[in-house]
């Protein structure tokens, strides 16, 4: 059992008496298994995706009747196509390349063209290709001809972007030692080359985040490894000041993590503390917990807590239209899981800034319904499959 149902199952317990009978099983998440999850599935060519069952509706619903429900978000009564509430944010395109290559998409490079990632053999740590995918001519072009070092044993879950350039990291085995490098080529297509190169720590090898601002690329290590920073031209790796300790959440936002079982103050969330590096403002979160086994996640701005969502400050509420396990992407967007009574209902994408609900279209099969999902790391970036095609959602055309 991991950690989320570790805290999900306490909950029940408490609320077991007070609200339908509900069994253990219930819906999971951790961030480090998601990213290897979703690197696993990019080899296959799809979207990640997270298995729902009626008994987790059946529990998440345990849990949400044990408390007073906040005001509804707007549009929830009656959730509309996702294309009908944003015409403009979304797409569909092939499975594979005009080549007949699988592809995974990583990021909107402009409104109707999306970085997308093939892979050498299927395998997910083998990144052969960085493509701009015409939506519009159905087009493709090979920006970067990755290569990835011999020893290659993890690698990037999305690509990030700035200053006209593509910047991406991998993590090689050197004898007893643990290798990360981390790579940039130009935005329009050309080589790669080695920004920087650094040991990974025991625990903490991989990078958590990274971002490009200011003529650096920016990164965190593990959850807690704190923040790093490297001229993007080229240099040696130096500590963000401040930083340690921290995850890089959004830039310049850090947050400290909370390890629930590792504290006795349970009641904090596990990304409350929140820095600027660049201004040092801080903000904490002001948000009542019925449970304290079961926390807040926060991302910048919003929180969210099963099927509720809340800013930092508790100046805002919304109720959700069904169990959300995702930190918010670009600071508002989650996906949510819903339901009809007990059992799976569809998913919906939420912009917690404005309440627009989108309908994603999907829908169980007997008990079971795959969702896909939203990774708060993603670059502006919803895909998923339906009817045999891939749906691509651009969240920051959503968000405008």
């Amino acid at each position: 059992m991991n950690d989320m149902e570790k805290l999900l199952s306490a909950s029940l317990s408490r609320s077991v008496e007070r609200a339908p009978t509900a069994p253990s099983d219930l819906l999971h998440r951790v961030d480090a298994t998601r990213r290897r999850r979703r690197r696993g599935t990019a080899a296959a060519g799809a979207a990640a995706v997270a298995l729902v069952t009626v008994a987790g509706f059946v529990a998440t619903n345990a849990i949400s009747h044990a408390r007073p429900a906040p005001a509804p978000a707007s549009g929830t009564a009656k959730v509309e196509p996702i294309r009908k509430v944003w015409p403009g944010a979304v797409h569909t395109a092939p499975r594979t390349l005009p080549n007949g290559r699988p592809y995974t998409a990583e990021r909107f490079l402009d409104k109707d063209t999306v970085l997308v990632r093939t892979l050498r053999d299927g395998h997910a740590d083998r990144s052969d290709g960085l493509w701009a995918y015409h939506l519009d001519t159905r087009r493709a072009e090979r920006l970067v001809a990755v290569q990835v070092p011999k020893g290659t044993v993890a690698s990037w879950s999305f690509t990030a972007l700035g200053d006209g350039q593509l910047v991406w990291w991998t993590l090689r085995k050197d004898g007893e030692r643990r290798v990360v490098d981390i790579w940039a080529a130009p935005a329009k297509g050309g080589a790669q080359r080695r920004v920087t190169s650094f040991q990974g720590e025991p625990g903490r090898a991989e990078i958590g985040n990274l971002a490009v601002a200011e003529g650096k690329v920016v990164w965190s290590l593990g959850r807690d490894g704190g923040l790093f920073q490297a001229p993007l031209s080229g240099g040696r790796p130096s500590k963000v000041e401040g930083s340690t300790g921290r995850h890089l959440l959004r830039w310049p936002w850090a947050a400290s993590f909370q390890h629930p079982r590792k504290k006795k103050d349970v009641q904090r969330p596990p990304f409350g503390d929140l820095l600027n590096v660049l201004t040092g403002e801080r903000r904490g979160v002001s948000l009542p917990v019925e449970d304290p086994r079961l926390p807040w996640d926060c991302g910048v701005t919003w929180c969210v807590r099963g099927d509720r969502a809340a800013t930092r400050d508790g100046s805002r509420e919304r109720e959700l239209p069904g169990f959300t396990h995702d930190l918010p992407a670009l600071d508002r967007f989650v996906t949510v899981a819903m339901t009809e009574g007990a059992r799976p209902k569809g998913v919906a994408l939420v912009d917690l800034a404005t309440g627009k609900t989108g309908d994603l279209g999907i829908r169980p099969v007997g008990d079971t319904m795959a969702a896909p999902t939203l990774d708060h790391h993603a670059p502006g970036l919803l895909a998923y499959e339906l009817d045999g095609r891939q749906i691509l959602v651009d969240l920051t055309v959503a968000g405008r």
